[in-house]
């Protein structure tokens, strides 16, 4: 039987170098870092890595004076790979492959990426703008927005912004000037690589005014004194909350005057009705002053009071004021409910 098994059998049996330990694949931008811990076996002098069954390939030298090995293997398509190392020894001996597996990301993830949105950019007294952010989509990777602008120094400026700031102060911004905005995402917690989108520009537009400093100085009725009623809900900044007018005791027009409690240019309105509440008006009028006492008027205005949707309405004169008058003209009632009253611009200092 011997016979048999003799041309088989290698004299002094097959010698397989160490292996590699621990390997690891990092994915990146169209390239993948493959890592691996040194095998004690002094023989080993170098490695070979194969990928795409074996038809690629890459020498790996065996260095000195370190306990790891890392080796970036580029000018990889968008795909998922199986990686195999198999050590080398100096009379060509192989030792058993090793796999690590790894994604090479690419245009096909990057469009797929989108820009965490903006609800909102407010503008407050002191002339400080805050980015109100939308949710960011985490399941693609997101870890940050760069927000890039001019300083009031007239330098460039970025600032970044995680997933944790739904708030963000651009400090020393020039809102005279527009700014752009990117988000950064890694598709994997081990990636070697961070995606951006591309910059998009926030136009040079006016901004939510902050409301804080805002007052109520007259209106005309309300229909009482309770919390769900009064005339200041106008301006809390929730629609869900109203100002009814006296039910029975009230007629067209209504109005309230706010005072802003600052100058500034305005560049628009934004009317919400009280959520799922038809009962506000069909037609309205914006006035604005300087000092409480001489008004322009800045026209008459239709209202749809049948969607919950804030309407914006743009006063192209933008007007310079401290004080805005709200009037509803008609309606279905003689009385009037409304949610909320936004106004757009910028504060002047």
């Amino acid at each position: 039987m011997e016979d048999s098994y003799e041309e088989f059998v290698v004299p002094g049996g097959i010698v397989y170098p160490g292996i590699a330990v621990q390997p690891t694949a990092y994915p990146g931008k169209n390239r993948v870092k493959v890592s691996w811990l040194k095998n004690v076996d002094p023989s080993v002098t170098h490695a070979q890595i194969f990928w795409n069954n074996y038809q690629d390939s890459l020498h790996v030298p065996m260095p000195t004076g370190t306990d790891s090995i890392s080796v970036i293997i580029d000018n990889l398509l968008e795909n998922t790979y199986t990686f195999f190392i198999r050590n080398y020894d100096s009379e060509g001996n192989i030792s058993v492959p090793v796999e690590a597996f790894g994604v090479a990301y690419g245009e096909n993830y990057a469009s797929s990426l989108r820009n965490r949105p903006i609800i909102k950019n407010v503008m407050d007294a002191n002339g400080q703008v805050f980015i109100n952010w939308g949710e960011p989509d985490l399941s693609k990777g997101f870890i940050a927005t760069e927000v890039k602008f001019t300083d009031m120094d007239g330098q460039e400026s970025i600032l970044s912004f995680d997933e944790t700031e739904e708030n963000s102060l651009l400090e020393n911004y020039d809102a005279s000037m527009p700014y752009q905005y990117r988000s950064l995402y890694t598709p994997d917690p081990l990636s070697i690589d961070t995606f951006a989108t591309e910059y998009v520009d926030n136009p040079e537009a006016y901004f939510l005014l902050d409301k804080t400093t805002f007052s109520v100085t007259d209106f005309s009725t309300q229909h009482n004194s309770s919390e769900a009623n009064r005339v200041t809900n106008v301006i809390d900044g929730n629609p869900g909350s109203r100002w009814h007018t006296h039910a029975s005791n009230s007629s067209y027009p209504h109005f309230v005057t706010v005072d802003m409690g600052y100058e500034a240019t305005i560049s628009g309105f934004e009317i919400f009705r009280m959520t799922d509440d038809d009962r506000a008006c069909d037609t309205f009028q914006l006035l604005v002053s300087a000092d409480n006492e001489t008004w322009e008027d800045l026209g008459e205005f239709n209202f749809n009071r049948l969607t919950n949707e804030g309407q914006f309405y743009e006063i192209a004169s933008m007007p310079k004021a401290n004080y805005f008058k709200f009037v509803a003209l008609t309606g279905p009632e003689d009385y009037f409910v409304i949610g909320e009253i936004n106004v757009y611009g910028k504060v002047e200092l």
